[in-house]
């Protein structure tokens, strides 16, 4: 994974966080070598999500009861909306047992500039608060 301890695509950054870019990001997850965590809270992923099969929602508030849903055997890509959150929650699980963690240089709204998949239809079923890969 390609990754920089500066972010090209935000202004906040925490020492030690590494940020992957929203391309690299996307060719790891289709590659299955990487997870990616999505920790915006339930009203904004339900207006809008990334539509694939490796990503977890575990909002900010719900994270800490979910850290065993996470892999150990995969790089975890954290996003929220613009980085700032998800750099805060990359840190976190890097001091949690989670040394290859990364922040989503630029959030959803990088991604969403790029032109990356992401859907606004709520598909029936889906759980922002609690919902892993099955």
């Amino acid at each position: 994974m390609i990754t920089s301890l500066i972010p090209g695509f935000q202004e906040f950054y925490l020492e030690g966080v590494e940020h992957v870019t929203p391309h690299n990001a996307l060719m790891e997850l289709e590659n299955g070598t990487a997870v990616m965590v999505d920790v915006r809270e339930e009203a904004e992923c339900k207006s809008e999500f990334i539509p694939l099969n490796n990503v977890y929602y575990f909002p900010l508030s719900v994270l800490t009861e979910n850290l065993g849903f996470l892999p150990d055997d995969k790089s975890i890509i954290v996003i929220c909306n613009a980085g700032v959150r998800s750099s805060k929650v990359t840190a976190f699980l890097k001091s949690n047992g989670f040394p290859e963690t990364f922040n989503l240089d630029g959030g959803i709204i990088a991604w969403k500039a790029l032109g990356l998949p992401v859907k606004s239809d709520y598909p029936t079923g889906f759980s922002c608060g609690c919902s892993h890969p099955g």
